[in-house]
């Protein structure tokens, strides 16, 4: 490709966008292009031989003047100006000078390229202030924020981070994410991180999910966390919001609380009211049965028939207050409320039963032990309801981290993935626990029978 003649090298020079300014070895104009006319006001007529600093504020510092003598000496000059239009106005530049040499390697002056970039300005300054204000949110959240690279190192934390786990930022940065989980999370946070590098299958981005966390001193917590998925120069980046529910949480047992006092005065109602009233009933109807019978008079199997169906009402009552009164686990424990219950089951329904422990199994907080006892109630009736199985089998255990209840049973079974969210009896159950911090799990044991698993940390500090 051939070099481009005088005439067509002019003609380029006149027709881009930059402002380009040539200065003779005083720093005088000898020529400028279009446009440089169009970024300063003035015409060439106007600028021909008049000295460079006529086009800048002679208020910068260092002065443009100054510089073009350090350009004349042969260092170059690059940086941004305000400029001085003909009408008075400033225009932020991009400038960018150096020295120019004639054929025979003379110094023959400056050859100075200007870019008008007051828009670039304009976004810069935006992105300041919306950085500015992104800064300032991220103070003034209540939720801990944190930033974790794609191996789910932690980068960067807000304030309400550090007040919320009990680490300074510095103990943050560089750490793994899993120093804010309790066992077993930390060990499912190392599989989900491998797993996903290796077929970039996303589980939990984007989507908002209730645990519990782990704060420095070692006390659990139960918190809500959204993460989403970031690319930040071609690398992933997941930010993370969490919110603590520890208010949440102590306000909802106090409901449940208030639910189960409920229940108790509902079912002592039923027992001691109704109870009483249908026994009463049913005694009046057997005796009128009798007379009648006696004297042959008509009606008497009739009377006996109401008779007899008053008392499958009153045990019906019965049964119905024997369950909404709260279970004795304070002096009974767990584990035989548990049996008890089992064993009844299996007398009703004939499906055979056995429950297992790992040694000592005692639970010292009442609301836990409750909430477990109603877990394994509603999987047990739900499995001889729905799965007709014919042995259940119902294992507790407990180490120093946290407290397992599984239930097995050879039914007939479900599909995992179409129990989440269905049932109210499935829903109140994965509520119980969570409301202990803990999770629950539906799914296929080895053996093929159909498991419900609840695990809960031991050292929850807001249920205690």
């Amino acid at each position: 490709m051939l070099f481009p003649s005088k005439h067509s090298t002019v003609n380029i020079l006149e027709n881009i966008l930059h402002g380009v300014i040539a200065t003779d070895t005083r720093g005088h104009i000898v020529y400028w292009n279009r446009a440089s006319e169009n970024i300063f006001g003035y015409l060439t007529s106007e600028v021909q031989n008049k000295p460079v600093s006529i086009l800048f504020d002679e208020n910068s510092d260092p002065s443009l003047r100054e510089l073009i003598s350090e350009c004349l000496k042969g260092k170059p000059v690059i940086g941004r100006w305000q400029g001085l239009r003909k009408n008075g106005t400033l225009v932020c530049l991009e400038v960018r000078a150096q020295r120019m040499t004639d054929g025979e390697n003379n110094h023959s002056g400056c050859i100075i390229t200007v870019t008008d970039v007051e828009h670039q300005k304009e976004t810069e300054e935006r992105l300041q202030q919306n950085r500015a204000i992104a800064e300032a949110i991220l103070c003034a959240s209540s939720d801990a924020i944190i930033r974790a690279d794609e191996n789910g190192m932690i980068q960067s934390v807000n304030s309400s981070a550090c007040a919320m786990f009990g680490y300074s930022e510095e103990e943050f940065y560089g750490k793994s994410l899993k120093i804010l989980m309790p066992f077993p999370y930390s060990i499912a946070h190392d599989r989900y991180m491998r797993d996903y590098l290796l077929t970039n299958e996303k589980m939990i981005s984007g989507k908002g999910r209730e645990t519990t966390g782990l704060r420095k001193d070692g006390t659990v917590f139960p918190i809500e966390y959204t993460v989403s998925e970031i690319c930040n120069d071609g690398k992933k980046v997941y930010a993370g919001i969490i919110r603590d529910l520890t208010a949440r949480r102590k306000l909802e047992r106090k409901l449940i609380d208030i639910s189960n006092k409920e229940r108790m005065r509902i079912g002592s109602d039923l027992h001691d009211g109704l109870g009483q009233m249908l026994t009463g009933i049913r005694m009046l109807a057997e005796s009128l049965a009798r007379k009648l019978n006696a004297n042959a008079l008509p009606g008497a199997e009739e009377v006996q028939e109401i008779a007899d169906m008053i008392r499958e009402a009153d045990e019906m009552a019965r049964t119905i207050s024997r369950d909404m009164v709260q279970v004795d686990l304070e002096t009974r424990g767990l584990h035989v409320a548990i049996d008890d219950f089992c064993s009844k089951i299996s007398k009703i329904t004939g499906v055979e039963y056995e429950l297992l422990t790992s040694g000592a199994f005692e639970i010292e907080d009442h609301s836990t032990a409750l909430h477990l006892y109603r877990i394994v109630q509603e999987a047990v009736n739900n499995a001889i309801k729905h799965g007709k199985p014919g042995k259940i089998c119902v294992r507790l255990s407990q180490t120093d981290h946290h407290i397992s209840v599984i239930i097995d049973d050879n039914g007939s079974g479900f599909d995992p993935k179409t129990v989440t969210g269905k049932g109210a009896g499935l829903e109140i159950m994965k509520h119980r626990a969570g409301i202990m911090g803990g999770i629950l799990e539906f799914c296929r044991s080895e053996e093929g029978n159909t498991r419900v698993r609840c695990l809960v940390p031991k050292n929850l500090n807001h249920f205690a």
